[in-house]
């Protein structure tokens, strides 16, 4: 009877103790994808997006983490590529790692691309790429798409003598094209 209560009272403590843990708002939260590493496994691959011959979009894991990649090849043309596959020794493909894509159904045997960069992508960056490329449309703006012009003040002009008010008028006959001085306006 002893040892129910006291195991009992062991339960209640530890749930109490992990349900009355306050979370930290000042903790830092860490992002999906890590944005240090420039390699990623060739078996976590979920999809590919060509955005030229020469440069592929792979989203990678389960969060989907955009990279780019860039080929390099005499015969490298992977945009009407339905798939990607890789010649790598150890699956993880990396910048400069003697990795090679071969892509679509229809390559020749001799028609290879070595992987020549993996740059991680932020999701900004990816909506760039696919906008720029055009296989997405350029997001909307923000609010309500007016624009709000604001009115600078204008300087008081200095305050005009009659003198040089009539200096600084200009005269009908010197308003067109240069006169002789006798055509002019008297003063």
């Amino acid at each position: 009877m002893a040892f129910s209560k006291l195991l009992g009272l062991v339960i209640v403590l530890a749930v109490t103790g992990c349900a009355t843990t306050p979370e930290d708002p000042n903790r830092p939260v860490q992002a999906a994808c890590n944005q240090r590493t420039n390699c990623f496994y060739e078996r976590n691959i979920r999809s590919f997006q060509a955005l030229d011959d020469r440069t592929v979009v792979v989203l990678v894991g389960r969060d989907q983490c955009p990279y780019r990649l860039e080929l390099d090849g005499f015969f490298c043309d992977v945009s009407m590529s339905s798939f990607i596959a890789f010649d790598d020794t150890d699956g993880r493909i990396c910048s400069w790692d003697r990795a090679y894509v071969v892509g679509g159904p229809f390559v020749r045997e001799n028609e290879y691309c070595r992987v020549r960069d993996v740059t991680p992508m932020t999701d900004d960056e990816l909506l760039e790429a696919y906008a720029t490329h055009g296989l997405a449309p350029p997001l909307p703006a923000r609010g309500s798409g007016e624009l709000e012009v604001v009115e600078e003040p204008q300087a008081e002009p200095p305050p005009a003598d009659t003198d040089t008010a009539a200096e600084a008028a200009p005269t009908p006959a010197t308003a067109g094209p240069e006169q002789p001085p006798e055509m002019l306006a008297p003063r």
